[in-house]
């Protein structure tokens, strides 16, 4: 008996290492997949942290481009203090950039734009009669040609290419006979020639030859209409550009002048055919016009190819060598040295012709 109890007493303490073991295995195993599970939330919340991280970056590169988008826009397009949009001033964001040695930027202003040789005045684009300064053209004229009365006026700039023009004239044809019955013309003059048009001609004939009120070349004071003045009765043979005066038309373009209406052209400039309407816009503008067969419409358009950015239109006339290019908004690039003049196209932006 005794040696039975002895025995069942040794045997207890082996078993209860067995499960002291199991025990022990097991806490192990448990410790082991509480640290995974640890890792693994900790690899998931720093997963979060990043996809946080990258949603805050990517909010923050929108706002900047939003917020670059929206003041590039403003440097674009401004508005009036009535809330009107103004013209858009394409070259203003451009103003910020460096420009190359010897050129360097002029503000211009809304004003500038209708000012100049090549403002485009035509159905499409007005043109207030009261802007331009105009002299007496019977005050500044010379021989070679007669004047309808004392109150024409032209610019100053016309008035005086208008001089040398009909000086050579006469001196190539011998004739003194041209007699010039047009140039400025007030808003006034304009409607009252224009309805009596419509009034005697009717309104397809006026629409045809006339232009309306505001609308007229003659308002710029850079536009003459040219007759033939007999000096025996007084009468009036009016100007076709033929015959004794085709070398007044062939040569106009030698003083800046251009025919402003010439054939098969109506469809662009809305005017038929006019013989004795001559346009001043100035060299090397009438000869480029000339040689390439251009209206003053299409020449517009033509200079839009020729940014100060890109290829310049250089042009030699006359023995003078000429650089233009085109300059849109308000911004206009000119040289540091040398001569050039600045025009308004009386539409999106100006031309710049340089010179020796």
């Amino acid at each position: 008996m005794k040696t039975d109890k002895h025995t069942r007493s040794s045997e207890t303490p082996k078993k209860q290492r067995v499960r002291d073991s199991r025990n022990t295995d097991y806490i192990t195993v448990a410790s082991a997949d509480a640290e995974r599970l640890r890792r693994a939330r900790a690899r998931e919340r720093q997963r979060k942290q990043r996809k946080r991280r990258k949603i805050i970056l990517s909010g923050i590169v929108v706002c900047l481009v939003l917020t670059l988008v929206f003041l590039i826009v403003l440097c674009i397009r401004k508005t009036d203090e009535d809330g009107t949009p103004t013209r858009t001033d394409a070259n203003h964001a451009a103003s910020l950039l460096e420009l190359p040695e010897g050129w360097k930027w002029q503000q211009m202003t809304e004003a500038d734009l209708s000012q100049g040789t090549l403002i485009l005045v035509n159905r499409d684009h007005a043109y207030d009669p009261g802007l331009p300064q105009t002299v007496s053209v019977y005050d500044k004229k010379t021989r070679s040609y007669f004047v309808k009365d004392k109150i024409l006026s032209l610019r100053e700039d016309a008035a005086d290419a208008l001089n040398q023009w009909m000086d050579s004239f006469a001196a190539e044809s011998g004739r003194t006979d041209v007699n010039i019955v047009a140039g400025w013309r007030s808003y006034d003059d304009q409607v009252r020639l224009y309805q009596n048009a419509v009034n005697n001609k009717g309104q397809e004939y006026a629409d045809a030859y006339l232009a309306l009120p505001g609308h007229s070349e003659h308002h710029t004071g850079l536009a003459v209409d040219l007759d033939t003045y007999n000096i025996e009765d007084g009468t009036s043979g009016g100007f076709d550009g033929d015959g004794e005066y085709a070398w007044a038309v062939a040569h106009a373009w030698e003083y800046g002048f251009i025919q402003r209406y010439p054939p098969q052209k109506s469809d662009i400039t809305g005017i038929n055919y006019e013989s004795w309407h001559f346009r001043y816009v100035g060299l090397p503008h009438a000869y480029i016009m000339q040689t390439e067969n251009l209206c003053l419409e299409e020449y517009i358009d033509y200079l839009r190819n020729y940014s100060f950015s890109g290829e310049h239109l250089h042009v030699t006339c006359l023995g003078v060598s000429y650089e233009l290019y085109f300059c849109a908004g308000n911004q206009v690039v000119v040289p540091t040295t040398g001569s050039y003049t600045i025009s308004g196209n009386n539409a999106d932006g100006f031309i710049v012709t340089v010179y020796p």
